[in-house]
């Protein structure tokens, strides 16, 4: 049997590909339980970033219609979807969903989710959930109107809007419109994203991010944090290898 994510390591990141490519990548029970599996996975930690993204033309299609029933159960979808972008929120390395093709419904919260979205340009983003008569997850509502604010989340979920490359960018739904969604396109960005071992500094800051994101904002444990860290040896250090190389350059 196929499995509905493949997971593909190299040295600096993981490639997260969801692998349903004749459903359009449809989040099924199965798919997304596969993605949460590989999110925990501890070996994540070691790298510098994860890539998510979809197998042939569509990141993905949404929830999968031939698991809907119509009735208060579809809530399950919801559940399954919050494991996997809480998993995200969790992991200390950088996110980045590269958006080949058409990103639908429960799929743009999970996009939304990660750090960055590099889309192709034939990429779109739309929520038609209001059409089908789901009120979309309020936990994700939240996130994104913090992170986005309300008229671009009202256009998204209210009047269910399509927005294409460049109107996602412009809307800062996306980072950078990029290739044209091609494998080797996607391999190219892979290699990109990747970046040194994350600092402490840079985990740090993704991690108050995250705690802004989700409400559990503490300034006080922050201040410590950030006091700890402007005392470490690491950050002595640091500094003063920036001042050699600005004696170096200036004298």
């Amino acid at each position: 049997m196929t499995a509905a994510v493949l997971v593909q390591h190299d040295a600096e990141t993981v490639t997260l590909l969801l692998n349903r490519p004749e459903q359009r990548n449809a989040l099924s029970h199965a798919l997304l339980t596969a993605l949460a599996d590989a999110l925990a996975d501890p070996i994540i930690q070691d790298r510098s970033g994860v890539v998510i993204t979809g197998a042939g033309k569509c990141f993905s299609a949404g929830g999968d219609w031939r698991e809907l029933t119509g009735t208060i159960r579809d809530l399950a979808i919801d559940e399954d979807i919050t494991m996997v972008t809480h998993r995200i929120g969790n992991l200390q390395v950088p996110v980045t969903a590269v958006l080949n093709g058409p990103c639908l419904g429960g799929a743009v919260d999970i996009a939304l989710s990660c750090d960055q979205r590099v889309a192709a340009p034939g990429a779109c983003l739309q929520v038609p959930a209001s059409r089908l008569g789901l009120l979309y997850n309020p936990v994700a509502v939240q996130r994104m109107v913090l992170r986005y604010g309300r008229e671009i989340v009202t256009r998204l979920l209210v009047t269910g809007e399509r927005f294409d490359a460049p109107a996602a960018l412009a809307a800062g739904l996306v980072s950078s419109v990029t290739g044209d969604g091609s494998v080797d396109d996607r391999a190219r960005v892979h290699r990109d994203i990747g970046t040194d071992e994350l600092t402490p500094v840079a985990v740090a800051t993704r991690k108050m991010i995250d705690a802004i994101d989700r409400g559990e904002f503490d300034p006080e444990y922050w201040h410590q944090v950030r006091c700890e860290i402007m005392g470490s040896p690491e950050r002595y250090e640091a500094v003063a290898r920036f001042k050699s190389r600005m004696l170096l350059k200036h004298g």
